[in-house]
């Protein structure tokens, strides 16, 4: 317990708030070349937008966060600790999904072909990082077999890939509950690397993830503009959601590797996004819906169509149910760090059956109201 409160940064904190910085203001200027003479994502039933509007935002946020990574490495490469091998496989991974995701914006492939894509990548990188165990709970560790692990680490990635799409329905709510996730993984390496044997390894990581925030908070005021939140002047599209989906799953399962997180960490990061998809999916399923068709069920979307069309209202309560999810996550960290007492499964459990249970009651009153007048 002594000097546990004595944080001990990884990066020089000038450095991080320096990158987080650049970062945004790279990612703002590089977001008003998107505007200017990127795709264009015109009006469909699915969507919540009126107006053709200008896709593939995601390839400024990839596109500012790889300048600004690169820039700092190059002058700044001997204050980050750490192996650059796992950045460059994650960051790696992330691009070409983030690529893949630009690519459909454009040419809107066959979902069959996105998912086949998504599977071999997802496998390649759980190769690396497969979850070799699974801690449910004080001396409640399961060794996992090689091949169960892999493919349980492709199927999370998977998982966590398509939850951010399914979610990138409304202004503001995606971009956000990404910044919050990325911002989270980087302050839970900030506290608990310098505390675990292998933790220094993640410098690299740690600096992704501050960039990538960076770039998020860079682009947001183009996609939940103030004073006009209902019209975004750009969306991050399928580049920025398949980007920040892999980054989110990815990362998971870098930190659950080098001892800072547990592969639960990423449940808490994104709690309130994954019980609307998986619940959603179930719903579909047992009416016999395509699920690789567009459609607009989603709680969020159901609740712009029959309560509240406001994208800003609704995105701070998703932003404030990720934060309050993330938090209990780190919290569940340091209790066992502290006490060594590992209650992040069952905390996370807890935390899932409350948003499933919350989903279930607002969906059945939700359904119950009329559409409104200016439903998206």
């Amino acid at each position: 317990m002594t000097g546990f409160w004595q944080i001990t940064w990884l990066i020089p904190p000038g450095l991080l708030f320096g990158a987080l910085a650049a970062s945004a203001f790279v990612s703002a200027l590089l977001s008003l070349l998107v505007i200017r003479g990127g795709p264009i994502d015109n009006p469909r039933e699915r969507g919540s937008h009126s107006d053709p509007t200008p896709t593939s935002g995601g390839l400024a946020i990839m596109a500012a966060s790889a300048l600004i990574i690169g820039l700092v490495i190059c002058f700044f490469g001997h204050d980050i600790p750490g192996s650059w091998r796992d950045g460059l496989i994650l960051f790696g991974f992330a691009s070409l999904m983030g690529i893949s995701g630009a690519i459909d914006d454009v040419a809107d492939l066959p979902a069959m072909w996105r998912l086949a894509f998504q599977i071999g990548l997802c496998l390649v990188f759980a190769y690396f990082y497969r979850v070799t165990t699974l801690d449910f709970g004080p001396d409640m560790v399961v060794q996992v077999h090689p091949l169960i692990g892999l493919l349980g680490s492709a199927a999370w990635l998977i998982l966590t890939l398509n939850t951010i799409n399914f979610m990138d329905g409304a202004n503001g709510l995606a971009i956000g509950a990404q910044t919050i996730a990325m911002l989270v993984f980087a302050g839970l390496i900030l506290l608990m690397a310098p505390l675990s044997l292998f933790g220094a390894y993640l410098g690299v990581v740690l600096l992704i993830c501050v960039c990538v925030a960076g770039a998020h908070l860079g682009f947001a005021p183009f996609n939940l503009p103030p004073g006009r939140p209902q019209k975004a002047r750009a969306f991050q599209g399928d580049a920025g959601s398949m980007f920040a989906g892999a980054l989110i799953g990815g990362a998971t399962l870098v930190v659950k590797a080098y001892g800072v997180g547990s592969v639960w960490f990423g449940g808490f990061l994104l709690a309130p996004l994954l019980v609307d998809v998986v619940l959603t999916l179930i719903v579909r399923t047992r009416k016999h819906a395509n699920v690789f068709t567009p459609h607009k069920e989603h709680l969020y979307q159901i609740w712009l169509q029959r309560h509240d069309g406001s994208h800003w209202r609704l995105a701070l309560r998703v932003w404030a149910l990720c934060l309050f999810s993330s938090l209990v996550g780190v919290g569940a960290r340091l209790v066992d760090r502290i006490y060594h007492s590992d209650i992040r499964f069952f905390v996370l459990v807890a935390l899932i059956t409350l948003y499933t249970v919350g989903w279930v009651i607002l969906r059945k009153q939700l359904l119950k109201r009329s559409l409104l007048s200016k439903a998206p």
